[in-house]
């Protein structure tokens, strides 16, 4: 009968086996990858973005303007109004596919009623019948976004592909900013969505504006500037009152 010592002597040996035989963990798997800011030619908001992801040029957009496979979102842009911010070298090497970022600048910061929601899918399904496509919106909400918590707009988007392009799907961002409405469309194929929307969402934690949002004046501030104004005619009215009544 085997004593006690050689019990535990066999039971060690039988738990370094297993551990031979285990294989030694790997280094934990990157879910994301790493980031880099990004500054629009404006300089009105900046974001972490995919390395290499710029602003695509007016020659650029051109030059693919030139390639029958472009998707037609790429292929014209006014720096400071709306365009595309993406993997421009691979697009200029025919490469497509993936993900980018739209984003249009816009004069006046929008007032936003009730019905924004309903007044922003009138406004897609308008866009969509001039283009021939289909806008559907849906999750439509207000939400805080990026460090600054700035009140937005946001809604998921799948629009038609147009000339033959595939349809897409984009999480939308409506900001203000120092008078201006900014927004901006995280983009991508409708069966690349699951993989790419949770980038999305973590790019969008990011995004800082370079204003501050001019909030929408109530009535009590209406009319306190004006008081304050003419509280201040009237100091000085009665100032030169008196000082013509010292003289006669």
């Amino acid at each position: 009968m085997p004593t006690s010592g050689a019990l535990l002597a066999a039971a060690l040996a039988s738990v370094a086996t297993l551990l031979a035989q285990t294989p030694a963990p790997g280094p934990a798997p990157t879910l994301q990858p790493t980031l880099q800011r990004f500054v629009n030619r404006n300089a009105t908001f900046h974001i972490e973005l995919p390395p290499g992801w710029r602003q695509l040029a007016p020659n650029e957009a051109r030059r693919l303007g030139e390639n029958p496979k472009a998707p037609r979102d790429l292929t014209y842009v006014e720096p400071q109004r709306f365009y595309a911010v993406g993997p421009v070298d691979a697009w200029l090497a025919g490469d497509f596919g993936g993900a980018w970022l739209w984003v249009v600048e816009q004069e006046n910061e929008w007032l936003v009623e009730d019905d924004f929601a309903t007044r922003l899918a009138d406004l897609w399904q308008e866009r969509g019948t001039k283009e021939g496509r289909n806008h559907v919106l849906t999750a439509v909400q207000r939400e805080a976004v990026g460090p600054q918590d700035r009140n937005a707009i946001t809604a998921i988007r799948t629009s038609d592909g147009m000339a033959g392009e595939g349809p897409r799907r984009s999480l939308d961002v409506y900001a203000p900013s120092g008078g201006q409405q900014i927004s901006l469309a995280f983009s991508c194929p409708v069966d690349d969505w699951a993989a790419w929307e949770p980038q999305f969402r973590r790019w969008l934690a990011a995004l800082t504006f370079a204003r501050a949002a001019r909030a929408e004046q109530t009535l009590s501030d209406r009319l306190w500037g004006p008081m304050l104004t003419g509280g201040a005619v009237g100091l000085v009215l009665l100032v030169l009152y008196k000082r013509n009544q010292r003289r006669c």
